[in-house]
C-alpha cells in the first residue's frame, strides 16, 4: 500500500517563553492527516530559518540545535523503515502510535474466533445456515478448551500460533477429546478459518499450517440391502414419534437427501 510521509520543523510565535525565546515544533503528516509537537528546544526568531526550517549561521548553538533536528529526522526514517520491514501497513495511526511509543493492543485467538462467530450469526438466512455457526461455536469452545489444557491461560496473542500450536491440537483432540482423525480435521479446517482472516489482515507473518498434513482417511460406509429397507418401512411402532421419525429416515434413503437437511 502507497504512503506518504513529511516532516516539517517551525518556531511558534503564538508560545513565546517568557525570555522572549520561540518554540520549536515538529509537524507530522502521513497520508494526509497530521500532528505536530514541541521538540523542547527554544531560539531566537531572529536566528530560525523558516524556509529551511533550521537555525541559521555556524554558531555552536546553531549547530547544536541543528544537530538535534537531524537526529529526531532520523528517527522519522527509521519508524518508517520498521514498518516497512515488519510488513504493516503505515497509516497515520500505526506510524503515531509507533512515534509515541504506545504499544499496539496485541489480537487474541479466542476474541478474534467469537468475532468472526458474531458475524456468521448476523449472517444466517443470507450467508450462512444456522448449522454452520453451530460447528463454528462448538470449535470456538474446544479452542478454549485446548488453550487452558497446553498453555494453562484464557486467551492467547494470535502472533504466537506456529506448527506446534496446530500440531499440538491436532494430538489434544484425538487423546484428550478421543476424536477419530477426520473429525479432528473438520475442527481443524474450522480453525483454519480463523487463521486465514489473520493472514489476509497482516497480523500474521507466517501460516502456522504450513507442513501440516490436512488429508482424511478414506472410510466404507456401510449401507442398507433392500431387505433391510423393507423391513423397516414395515415395522410397526406404537409410538407416534418413532414413526415421524421412520418417515423422514426412509424419506431420507429414497431422495438421497442427508437426514439434517431433511
Amino acid at each position: 500500500m502507497e504512503h506518504k510521509i513529511s516532516h516539517l520543523f517551525y518556531a511558534k510565535n503564538s508560545r513565546k517563553t517568557k525570555q522572549n525565546l520561540t518554540p520549536i515544533y515538529l509537524r507530522i503528516t502521513v497520508n494526509g492527516r497530521r500532528f505536530e509537537q514541541s521538540i523542547n528546544r527554544e531560539v531566537e526568531i531572529s536566528e530560525w530559518s523558516k524556509t529551511s526550517g533550521i537555525m541559521k549561521g555556524k554558531a555552536a548553538s546553531a549547530k547544536i540545535i541543528n544537530a538535534y533536528l537531524d537526529v529526531i529526522r532520523t528517527r522519522i526514517y527509521d519508524i518508517e523503515r520498521e514498518l516497512i520491514f515488519a510488513g504493516e501497513s503505515i497509516t497515520y495511526e500505526t506510524f503515531k502510535n509507533k512515534w509515541m511509543g504506545v504499544a499496539e493492543k496485541p489480537k487474541m485467538i479466542l476474541e478474534l474466533f467469537k468475532e468472526h462467530n458474531n458475524e456468521v450469526a448476523q449472517l444466517i438466512g443470507k450467508d450462512y445456515a444456522r448449522m454452520t455457526l453451530k460447528r463454528y461455536n462448538t470449535s470456538l469452545g474446544h479452542t478454549r478448551s485446548f488453550i487452558k489444557w497446553k498453555y494453562k491461560v484464557n486467551d492467547m496473542d494470535i502472533k504466537k500460533l506456529d506448527y506446534d500450536f496446530i500440531n499440538s491440537y491436532a494430538f489434544w483432540f484425538k487423546t484428550i477429546r478421543n476424536c477419530n482423525h477426520n473429525t479432528t480435521m473438520k475442527y481443524l479446517t474450522n480453525f483454519k478459518k480463523i487463521v486465514f482472516i489473520c493472514l489476509k489482515n497482516g497480523w500474521l507473518d507466517k501460516d502456522p499450517f504450513v507442513g501440516f498434513k490436512f488429508n482424511k482417511h478414506e472410510v466404507e460406509r456401510p449401507f442398507l440391502t433392500e431387505d433391510e429397507v423393507l423391513r423397516i418401512t414395515l415395522k410397526v411402532f406404537y409410538v407416534k414419534r418413532l414413526d415421524y421419525v421412520r418417515d423422514v429416515f426412509l424419506f431420507s434413503c429414497y431422495t438421497g437427501l442427508a437426514y439434517v437437511d431433511v
